[in-house]
C-alpha cells in the first residue's frame, strides 16, 4: 500500500445520506491550533469526501455523523472498510505519510481545536467527477 498523503494518494469517504463528516487535524509542524470541523452533505444519495493533507498537520481524524453508512479508503486503492466511528473517542485516524489508518481516542486533542466547519480540509467530490 501506498504512504497516505504521498504523491496524491489521500483520504475518499462515501456517505449515505444527509449528515456530517467530522475531521480533526492535529499535530501543527508549526505551532498552529488543532483546526475541528465538518462539512455537511443534505444530499439524499450517495456522497463521496475527499479528506486532502495539511503542509502544516500531520496527524488527521475523522467521523461519520449522519442517516446512512459511510465506507472509507486511500484515493490508490479499491479497499473500502465501513466507517463505524460516532465520535471523538473511537475516531478513524491516520499520520501523514503513513500507508494504514488505525483508531484512538482523540476527544482531549479535539477539545483543543478551533472550530472550523466548512473550512477543514475535507471537500466533497462533485457528481460530474470521476
Amino acid at each position: 500500500m501506498s504512504r497516505i498523503f504521498a504523491n496524491g494518494n489521500g483520504i475518499i469517504v462515501t456517505a449515505s445520506g444527509p449528515g456530517k463528516l467530522h475531521l480533526l487535524t492535529f499535530a501543527s509542524n508549526g505551532g498552529i491550533v488543532n483546526h475541528v470541523g465538518v462539512t455537511e452533505t443534505k444530499k439524499a444519495g450517495l456522497t463521496r469526501f475527499l479528506i486532502s493533507h495539511s503542509y502544516t498537520f500531520t496527524k488527521f481524524a475523522f467521523y461519520w455523523e449522519g442517516a446512512g453508512e459511510a465506507v472509507y479508503g486511500t484515493t490508490e486503492s479499491l479497499v473500502r472498510t465501513a466507517l463505524t466511528a460516532k465520535g471523538w473517542a473511537d475516531a478513524v485516524t491516520v499520520d501523514w505519510g503513513t500507508s494504514s489508518f488505525g483508531k484512538a481516542d482523540v476527544s482531549a486533542e479535539a477539545q483543543k481545536g478551533v472550530g472550523r466547519d466548512g473550512l477543514v480540509t475535507a471537500f466533497i467530490i462533485p457528481d460530474n467527477v470521476l
